[in-house]
């Protein structure tokens, strides 16, 4: 009971509602899957208070099951495809799940996961699932079933990926109840009135929150979802264009990737359509963000948060072009404390870490780790999430780094991603990733690993050449002590660098 749940009495159920590109969905189709895909789950003894897993690239029967699972009282457990199987398979087991669903891309890694798992059933989209679903009936579930919050794992990026539920949406509640608190969320995508229902054109993989719960939230106001399967910058242009996308969800390297395209091509498309765009999932670059607003006006909001707790600050264009870099103000369920080494609140304009507190119930907690639950408290609904950043006399929130990814040479800690923001500016840079290496006497050097634009190939000269060029905008201390180049750099595809895969060989020995 998907729509019955939302004031869309009144809309046309034969209305497009959702595509991936392959397959399109009327609202009354789309709601027939998500019901028979709850029904499929109970009929194989899945039932609510139990977990099931997702493996997959986008695709609307990745919505459907999805949202098949939460509707129907069974926890939604998303699973990164970039992961090893022995992560991938620590994550089932920890999570419970009784059974893992997968495209046939990647129903290899499900198996082998599976296997490390104890075995749990894997089925595939398609005809396996097609099958089962023709088998299951379509009937309305009963708004007194108990919704299911999802359990999001880390990306395992130190250490073994831990589990945590979305402590904005509690347990133990029924379905109409979830769905009126679900609707009352404050959202970070768009604002006020629409012109017209909503259209979301979701660019981020499924198996992370932002990306999934935006397009819920879109259906669940009436509005259409266009679903990538992976993100393209031109193709996502062309999207915009033809389904007259009004709301878009972004990380910053996805801007990058679509102004590094031909002024030609960025022209031949019309985004006049767009009302309002939210990035996130990492801090942008200043000036890639000008440009951005340059471009398609004063519409791009920030958000900072996790998939957890939800958002934490937020901050428009407006704001942001009065204050740039930052990532806004808290919002009103949530208080930020910049905190030392020494477990002492830092005063304005010093970085460390970021804690924040949380005036609702809204808490971290990691599933079956009370350990890691208590290692990111400072006190009772006092939490971080292991980013560094710093206040401003006006109460706004700068972001510097994850604590993990910080350079400490000599003492001195040096944030990466300041020193990316700078080199991004180069014409011959496409990417870049700065990291830490073993250095005997400072402990760690800065070392940059650059991917270039096509027509560029790396060569000393070049890299004397950025080197030289560099020095205008870091200082000397911050300098990469080397430069080594790419043809490209480790991705997660929500944007996030893979900084362990280019870290881990220069520590090895160390």
């Amino acid at each position: 009971m998907v729509y019955p749940l939302v004031d869309a009495a009144n809309e046309d159920p034969q209305r497009f509602i959702i595509s991936d590109g392959v397959t399109d969905f009327t609202r009354r189709a789309f709601n027939d899957r998500v019901n028979r895909a709850i029904h499929m789950m109970w009929d194989m003894g899945i039932t609510p208070g139990s977990a099931a897993a997702i493996m997959a690239v986008n695709s609307c029967d990745f919505a459907a099951l999805a949202i098949g699972m939460a509707l129907g009282g069974v926890s939604f457990v998303p699973v990164n495809w970039h992961l090893t199987e022995d992560e991938a398979g620590y994550i089932l087991k920890q999570s419970g799940a009784k059974v893992v669903f997968s495209d046939a891309e990647h129903s290899g890694l499900a198996r082998k996961a599976a296997t490390r798992a104890g075995g749990i059933p894997v089925i595939q989209f398609g005809a396996e699932v097609d099958g089962l679903l023709a088998k299951s009936v379509s009937a309305e579930i009963p708004d007194d079933t108990l919704y299911a919050t999802p359990i999001y794992f880390t990306s395992g990026t130190t250490g073994k990926p831990k589990g945590t539920r979305m402590s904005q949406m509690p347990q133990g509640v029924t379905l109409r109840q979830a769905m009126a608190q679900f609707t009352a969320l404050p959202s970070v995508i768009g604002g006020g009135k629409a012109e017209r229902p909503p259209s979301h054109l979701v660019t981020g993989p499924m198996y992370h929150a932002a990306p999934l719960m935006a397009g819920l939230r879109t259906l669940m106001q009436g509005g259409q979802v266009r679903i990538m399967k992976r993100f393209d910058a031109e193709e996502a242009l062309k999207l915009i264009e033809q389904y007259k996308v009004t709301l878009l969800m972004m990380v910053p390297i996805m801007f990058s990737r679509m102004l590094q395209l031909p002024e030609a091509v960025r022209k031949k498309y019309d985004h006049s359509s767009i009302r309002s765009v939210t990035h996130l999932g990492a801090p942008m670059p200043i000036e890639v963000k000008r440009k951005i607003i340059d471009w398609w006006g004063p519409i791009l909001s920030d958000a900072y948060g996790c998939s957890e707790i939800g958002a934490v600050s937020f901050i428009g264009t407006q704001e942001w072009l009065k204050k740039p870099g930052s990532v806004g103000k808290p919002i009103p369920s949530f208080t930020v404390q910049i905190i030392g080494e020494d477990n002492q609140e830092l005063p304005v304009g010093e970085v460390g870490l970021i804690y924040m507190t949380s005036l609702t119930d809204v808490d971290l907690l990691y599933v079956d780790d009370p350990e890691k639950t208590k290692a990111a408290h400072r006190g009772p609904k006092q939490f971080t999430l292991g980013d560094m950043g710093r206040l401003d006399e006006d109460g706004y929130l700068y972001l510097a780094d994850r604590r993990v990814d910080m350079i400490n040479s000599g003492g001195v800690n040096i944030y990466p991603a300041e020193i990316e923001a700078a080199m991004l500016e180069h014409p011959a840079i496409a990417d870049v990733a700065v990291i830490g290496v073993p250095n005997k006497e400072w402990g760690q050097e800065v070392k940059a690993i650059i991917e270039l634009r096509a027509g560029h190939s790396g060569s000393q000269t070049l890299a004397a050449e950025i080197l030289i060029w560099l020095k205008d905008y870091v200082g000397s201390y911050k300098m990469p002590k080397s430069i080594e180049f790419r043809a490209s750099l480790p991705r997660y595809p929500n944007g996030k660098l893979h900084r362990r895969e280019l870290r881990d060989p220069y520590w090895a020995k160390q």
